[in-house]
């Protein structure tokens, strides 16, 4: 009998070792925009190759259809996290006084492209055009500034259409209801297979701009620190995996499945993000572009004063260098 019992006893302290690590998993709420999309492929890559279940997370996504949305639901609550949102999303958040920062750079540098119609040859002849961005107040709206100037074309020489992601912006570019749209990979790369024009690379006017971020609630952060760094941790992976060219066909394998999408524009969408070095590799976050940011923003209008960097970024999370 003893022996029975001594037997049931390890048994049961064996189940209990197996048992923990699921016993040990935290769900993350991460919200994303619109619909899968080649910015985010870390997310998705860290997801299927496990990286997120080795740092003991579940993430649930939940897609909203815009980029205010998604902050506000963060600040409400509803999420713990926003998985990648344009960096001017915090810093309108900080300016209201919500408490959201920036816990993770994740686009370096702008992926988009303005694509229109066939007729349209270059920037210079969107004058009078209807142009479909993101937002009035989005991080679209101070790359179509920049672009728009450098060109020699300013508010009032064409008319703005929003539209939330970008798979909309494609909707309507396609539908005629813009004549141009600000696309990110692979719908510009979609575009130009269906014979819209690539007219501009925002990169090639806005390199001292970040394009997104990770976002955090600062009540989540407080009490799951630790979490969080695990969660940027696996993220990290993420981005190493994806700059590993050994991995370029299983990359674009995840994404196509993730998007339900034909695999030659996501090839395309992998090589262009690696050509750019899109994805911010750490958890570094650069002063001087942070600033020339706000600077931006100041200019439009899009906020009243001036916002430090280190009201920005979450300590512990993000680091300010230079």
């Amino acid at each position: 009998m003893k022996r029975r019992k001594a037997i049931l006893s390890a048994v049961s302290g064996l189940a209990l070792v197996i048992a923990h690590p699921c016993l040990a998993t935290e769900t993350i709420v991460a919200g994303m925009i619109g619909a899968p999309n080649a910015p985010s492929w870390p997310w998705y890559i860290a997801m299927q190759k496990g990286f997120f279940a080795d740092a003991g997370i579940a993430l649930d996504l939940i897609y909203v259809s815009s980029a205010s949305g998604l902050v506000q639901q963060l600040a409400a609550g509803s999420l713990d996290i926003v998985a990648d949102v344009g960096v001017v999303e915090p810093i309108h958040a900080v300016e209201k006084g919500a408490p959201v920062a920036l816990a993770r750079l994740i686009g370096r540098v702008s992926p988009y492209a303005i694509m229109a119609k066939p007729a349209i040859g270059s920037i210079r002849e969107l004058r009078g055009k209807t142009v479909c961005i993101g937002g009035l107040l989005d991080i679209n709206r101070v790359y179509l500034e920049r672009i728009m100037r450098a060109n020699g074309l300013y508010n009032g020489d064409y008319d703005i259409t929003i539209v939330g992601n970008t798979a909309g912006r494609f909707a309507a570019l396609r539908s005629g209801a813009a004549d141009a749209a600000m696309l990110t990979p692979p719908a510009n790369f979609l575009a130009e297979d269906v014979g819209f024009r690539n007219v501009g690379m925002i990169l090639d006017y806005a390199q001292d701009l970040p394009f997104s971020a990770m976002d955090v609630s600062l009540a989540y952060a407080r009490a799951h620190g630790a979490t969080l760094e695990k969660l940027v941790a696996a993220i990290d992976r993420g981005v190493a995996w994806f700059n590993d060219g050994s991995n370029r066909e299983q990359a674009i394998e995840i994404l196509s499945r993730e998007m339900k999408s034909a695999r030659d524009p996501v090839a395309r969408s992998y090589d262009y993000l690696r050509q750019i070095d899109y994805f911010a590799r750490d958890n570094a976050v650069s002063r001087a572009r942070l600033q020339n940011l706000v600077n931006e923003m100041k200019a439009l209008g899009d906020i009243r004063a001036d916002i430090a960097p280190e009201r920005i970024v979450m300590p512990g999370l993000a680091r300010l260098v230079d």
